[in-house]
């Protein structure tokens, strides 16, 4: 049976995972601890962490991400649950992994997605053109009998092209219940996110001499949304999926793809670090030494020899 066999395969990629966070539990209770104490609910994953755990994993996750990354969030749920179950109640928002290091040939600007790219995990760089508004999107639809004030409710969750699912379910709102009674319903109840889309083009010095920069759409959800403005150059993790149109007697099979989120990371974000601890000892150690002036004296400029005087002002 097909759908056993997925499960079952869906089920080992949870025990995997869940093996690699116990393996180093001391280390992820850490990271869960830091990530969430900023209010930041993607949890970063190493892709050379996942190598060491099992030898050709961190290119089937870049090759397969969707497969991965339901099976591994939950694994990721249970294991927050298990070491802090107090702060899992307390969750605002699902936790999300963030798969970072070195993606290699997956590492692109708009010009390099095309159809060998699609339902991998990309990253991409550019700089935003046009970002629409943020706008809440329906996760969990909330239905109360319309003509009965009983308390029953019933609810239906909903899901698109952008959740990583097999089987989308969106749109289709329940009219009655079992009972035969008309439903309705309960805005104020239902559950939502944040949901924007953006376009990132290529940077003029990544373009070829006399050519139009390409450009890919990107849709981000939840803490990602409004993150990016126009203007900002950023870089961009996340599935290449494409999205066929709704299903009708005929089609050309030439569909829209579109970059699904999973970070956003602007680049001056990386370019001007913020100070960390190591930081601030190395400057106080410098401090502390009489020759501090002489030696940043030496600093300057240090592709020029001699000129003491005139380096130290």
């Amino acid at each position: 049976d097909p759908a056993a066999q997925e499960r079952d395969e869906y089920e080992k990629r949870v025990r995997m995972f869940s093996e690699f966070l116990h393996s180093n539990r001391a280390t992820w209770e850490k990271v869960l601890d830091t990530e969430l104490a900023n209010h930041r609910c993607r949890i970063p994953v190493e892709l050379k962490d996942l190598k060491k755990a099992e030898d050709g994993l961190d290119k089937r996750v870049l090759r397969e991400p969707i497969k991965y990354l339901l099976a591994w969030e939950e694994a990721l749920l249970s294991f927050m649950k298990e070491v802090n179950e107090k702060t899992a109640k307390q969750l605002k928002q699902t936790l999300k992994l963030d798969i970072q290091g070195s993606f290699g040939r997956n590492h692109l600007t708009p010009r390099g997605m095309n159809s060998t790219t699609l339902h991998h995990l990309m990253k991409v760089e550019g700089i935003v053109t046009k970002a629409g508004l943020t706008a809440p999107k329906l996760l969990q639809s909330m239905h109360v009998r319309k003509n009965l004030d009983d308390g029953h409710v019933e609810q239906r969750d909903h899901r698109d092209a952008t959740a990583f699912v097999n089987s989308s379910a969106s749109g289709a709102m329940p009219t009655h219940d079992s009972e035969g009674n008309e439903l309705a319903i309960e805005v104020g109840l239902s559950v939502y996110k944040d949901y924007q889309k953006f376009n990132i083009q290529e940077a003029p010095e990544s373009a070829p001499a006399g050519q139009i920069p390409r450009s890919i759409e990107v849709i981000c959800e939840g803490d990602l949304a409004d993150k990016a403005k126009p203007g900002d150059r950023v870089q961009v993790t996340g599935v290449y999926k494409s999205f066929p149109a709704s299903t009708g007697d005929f089609t050309n099979g030439i569909w829209p793809a579109r970059l699904i989120a999973t970070n956003v990371t602007l680049i001056k974000d990386m370019t001007e670090a913020p100070f960390v601890s190591d930081d601030v000892k190395n400057i106080k150690s410098i401090a502390a030494r009489e020759d501090a002036f002489q030696l940043l004296a030496r600093s300057f400029a240090p592709s020029i020899c001699g000129h003491e005087r005139v380096k130290a002002g």
